[in-house]
């Protein structure tokens, strides 16, 4: 992730807790860093990178880059491998600027959105000692690849936030996700919202009660 943007939002007044907040696909950091900067005002820090895959997006009159944080081609061999090297980029960037910071893990939170919650659920339920917490807004936890992690019962807290009318994404495999954390041993809760597929007015404000 060398050339990978990335922003550091600081808390305003003493540091509560620190959101590490990845995108959806298509998206880059800016737009987290436009929903998530009212945090900034009740103590939180922000720490927000780019996807590490550049890709070309079409409008009818325009053209941009988007982002995304791993291959999918369906092939789950491939997605894994995808997400094991992501997940080694993503820690080789956060963890410096964390430390630097004197973050800890109970005060360090692993947030994704959509794509980016495919990421942070795998990544945080692997790395707890970095991650004491993790949220998956409009995604599911690919339990099927932390076999190990929810067997050991070393896990971070979890909260899942989705819109049961989500059109992108089903809310079941949401609570297949709720039930499979809570059997292994975690805290983990579920948030409903009406924002759809998106990291809403409803969804910030349980986030914002959460952490």
């Amino acid at each position: 992730m060398d050339e990978v943007a990335w922003r550091w939002i600081p808390a305003k007044g003493p540091l509560i807790s620190c959101l590490v907040a990845l995108h959806g696909m298509g998206q880059d950091g800016s737009v987290m860093a436009r929903k998530l900067k009212p945090l900034s005002d009740r103590g939180v820090a922000l720490l927000i990178p780019d996807g590490p895959y550049r890709f070309e997006i079409r409008g009818r009159d325009s053209i941009r880059e988007g982002h995304s944080w791993y291959i999918y081609t369906g092939d789950q061999d491939r997605f894994l491998k995808s997400l094991e090297t992501t997940e080694k980029d993503l820690l080789d960037l956060v963890e410096p600027i964390l430390d630097e910071h004197r973050v800890k893990a109970p005060q360090t939170t692993l947030l994704g959105f959509s794509q980016g919650g495919y990421l942070a659920g795998f990544t945080a339920c692997r790395n707890p000692h970095r991650f004491g917490n993790c949220v998956i807004a409009s995604a599911r936890l690919k339990h099927e690849f932390l076999t190990e992690e929810l067997a050991s019962g070393l896990l971070p807290a979890v909260l899942l936030l989705h819109d049961e009318k989500d059109p992108m994404t089903d809310p079941d495999p949401v609570r297949e996700s709720s039930r499979i954390l809570s059997e292994a041993g975690a805290d983990v809760r579920v948030e409903w919202h009406s924002d759809g597929h998106q990291l809403g007015e409803g969804s910030r404000k349980a986030l914002q009660d959460w952490l």
